[in-house]
């Protein structure tokens, strides 16, 4: 057996390069026995079951600077110890990846429903109700005011919240769909939250769209469309005996992720309604 062992050996053996080797030298993580005068590393059989150890320990996510120390220190207590903690990390990072997928999750799907939506149909059916983060009140003719509320509002949510995949929205009395201009009037900003999520805001910051039935449909963000939409809506309304019981919900399911053009936004509008005569629905 040879007395020392070349830092290609070791490499080799370890399956990583030599300049990780040397580097690893640098940092003080896994050094030498011998450096000759020539500059060569040389390793001892002995140090495999180091390097082993520093293998394994970094196939366990944990960063070099850590296992420095940990090798510094080991033992069994302190090796169960910091096993524990690199599962903790390892758990935290689990789920937050598992909410990136959920996001994603949500993206596709919406887009992949907008491909079999007909914008000339409008439907029936009742809602579950939902929960959202809600803005102050925006004029949409001051820009200036509008910037200041919308940064304020996105301030409050938790970047999870935003980006979650699910849509933001917009709240518009319900009056205005008879004055035919709903994208010209005040409004609020929403963003959608699971239920499990509303203990971490202010209760007015938080507003429920209720458990009901509503009349809803698709349309893209352009000034022609929604004039029609309105008109649409509101001869439905007419036709099937129903009058608006509350306000105007707004999803955006294709936002600025999907295109740059924004008369290619498409919106989800939701009325609820009820019966003209006062009948039970459904």
């Amino acid at each position: 057996m040879k007395k020392f062992l070349s830092i290609s050996e070791v490499a080799e053996y370890a399956g990583i390069s030599r300049r990780t080797l040397i580097y690893y030298d640098q940092i003080d993580l896994f050094k030498p026995k011998k450096i000759g005068e020539n500059g060569y590393r040389y390793y001892t059989f002995d140090q495999y079951g180091e390097i082993d150890a520093i293998l394994i320990l970094k196939a366990l996510n944990m960063p070099l600077d850590d296992i420095r120390t940990f090798l510094k220190r080991r033992n069994p207590e302190y090796t169960q110890k910091e096993l524990l903690n690199q599962r903790d990390k390892v758990t935290r990072k689990i789920q937050e990846l598992e909410q990136i997928r959920t996001a994603l999750d949500g993206y596709i799907s919406r887009h992949e429903k907008l491909t079999e939506v007909d914008f000339e149909q409008l439907s029936f059916q009742y809602r579950e109700k939902e929960y959202f983060v809600v803005s102050d009140l925006i004029e949409p003719s001051d820009d200036s005011s509008t910037f200041q509320i919308y940064s304020r509002f996105y301030s409050l949510i938790q970047s999870r919240d935003i980006f979650s995949g699910y849509p933001i929205g917009f709240l518009v009395d319900g009056r205005v769909l008879d004055e035919g201009h709903i994208h010209l009037s005040p409004y609020r900003a929403l963003v959608r939250i699971p239920e499990d999520r509303l203990e971490l805001y202010a209760e007015n910051q938080l507003i429920t769209r209720p458990a009901g039935y509503y009349v809803s449909g698709f349309v893209r963000d352009e000034i022609h469309q929604l004039s029609d939409f309105s008109d649409r809506f509101k001869k439905y309304l007419q036709e099937q005996g129903l009058v608006i019981d509350g306000d105007i919900w707004e999803l955006m399911w294709q936002d600025e992720i999907a295109t740059a053009n924004r008369e290619q936004q498409i919106f989800e509008v939701m009325l609820p309604v009820r019966s003209k005569s006062g009948k039970p629905l459904g």
